[in-house]
C-alpha cells in the first residue's frame, strides 16, 4: 500500500494557513487542477510553489490567494500525485486525489472515484 493510500485509510488531515496547504505525506506532484486552472509545471512556476520536508508536502498558492477563500469558490483541489520514491513513468503509481478545504484550517482528501470528473 502506498503512503498516500495509507494516509487516506488512516483518515489523516492536511492543514492550511494563508496561502499554504500542507499534506501529511511526502509526495511527487504531477498535476494540480484548481477551478479552471491546470498546472503541470512546477519549476519556476509563478502561481504555485512546492516545498517538501521529511514528512510533509507544502503547496503555496500564489495566484489563487488565501486558501480559506477556496471554500465556496473552489470546492475542490484535484491533484495527480505519486509516492515520493516511486517511478513516475509507471502510471500505476499515479494517484488521483481530491482535496477539500474544511473549517478549522483542515484539509480532507480522498482518492477520486469513477464518478468524479477528472481531466486526464
Amino acid at each position: 500500500m502506498s503512503i498516500i493510500e495509507k494516509s487516506i485509510q488512516e483518515n489523516k488531515k492536511g492543514f492550511y494557513i494563508g496561502t499554504r496547504m500542507i499534506l501529511p505525506f511526502k509526495c511527487q506532484i504531477i498535476k494540480i487542477v484548481v477551478d479552471n486552472h491546470i498546472y503541470t509545471e512546477f519549476v519556476g512556476n509563478n502561481d504555485i510553489k512546492i516545498s517538501q520536508d521529511a514528512q510533509n508536502t507544502s503547496l503555496y498558492f500564489r495566484e489563487a490567494g488565501r486558501l480559506h477563500h477556496f471554500e465556496g469558490s473552489y470546492e475542490k483541489i484535484k491533484m495527480v500525485i505519486a509516492d515520493f520514491d516511486c517511478d513516475l513513468c509507471d502510471r500505476n503509481n499515479h494517484k488521483k486525489v481530491i482535496c477539500k478545504i474544511e473549517d478549522n484550517r483542515y484539509v480532507s482528501y480522498r482518492l477520486a472515484t469513477k464518478e468524479d470528473l477528472f481531466i486526464e
